[in-house]
């Protein structure tokens, strides 16, 4: 299977897009890069979105949108190519698996596609180990003692049990998220930066760094 480099994509996607758009493009192409240097194969769009939000770019509210497509595609290009560099260090695949998706990627020639392409092969082995641990288990033992805090469930179908001493009413979680929202921000002429500090336009700290990363946490318990 041949590794894609993101850096190709990254760098055709900023080439069309806005100075904000391509902002928030390097943003992820970091963040994404870090993983992989730190060995990580999760890619998953709540992990990247979090850390690019806390970085000042992309929410992961917004990776969720349907307009978010082309930053999909480049996390997705970085699950593919981190997840080929694994494989080439691990043991060989059994010979009738590996030509026929090495030549499947070689023979498509736009890069965006051929991402997607790997990365649903990428995912295809991903189930294919998932169902070979579960087979291997003798029993099953379900918990159904009820855990304290409340549980969230993300896009991905994640169970997250969120332990928080804070109790918001719909109202005021509202008011916390329109607060540091980018639309509020622009109207009062304020940016966000990168440590989550509020400054106005004459770049001054109008709330000190952490403000809205804190604001966050709190919207998320």
């Amino acid at each position: 299977m041949t590794a894609i480099d993101p850096t190709q994509l990254f760098d055709a996607l900023c080439a069309e897009s806005r100075p904000q758009k391509q902002h928030n493009l390097q943003i992820m192409q970091e963040v994404c890069a870090e993983l992989h240097r730190l060995g990580s194969r999760d890619f998953s769009l709540s992990t990247v979105g979090m850390m690019s939000q806390e970085r000042g770019g992309l929410s992961k509210r917004a990776l969720y949108n349907s307009t978010s497509q082309d930053f999909k595609t480049l996390i997705r290009s970085w699950a593919t190519f981190a997840t080929i560099g694994t494989q080439r260090t691990s043991e060989r695949k059994s010979r009738d698996s590996i030509p026929d998706d090495r030549n499947l990627l070689l023979n498509i020639s736009d890069p965006a596609m051929r991402a997607l392409v790997g990365y649903v092969i990428a995912d295809r082995d991903r189930l294919r180990g998932e169902v070979k641990l579960l087979r291997s288990q003798a029993s099953v033992v379900i918990d159904r003692r009820v855990l304290p805090g409340h549980i969230n469930i993300t896009a991905e179908g994640q169970v997250i049990q969120v332990m928080s001493s804070v109790d918001l009413s719909d109202t005021e979680r509202q008011a916390l998220d329109l607060a540091i929202s980018r639309e509020f921000l622009e109207q009062e002429g304020w940016t966000e930066g990168k440590n989550g500090e509020i400054l106005n336009s004459r770049g001054r700290k109008i709330f000190d760094i952490g403000f809205a990363n804190a604001i966050r946490k709190v919207l998320m318990s």
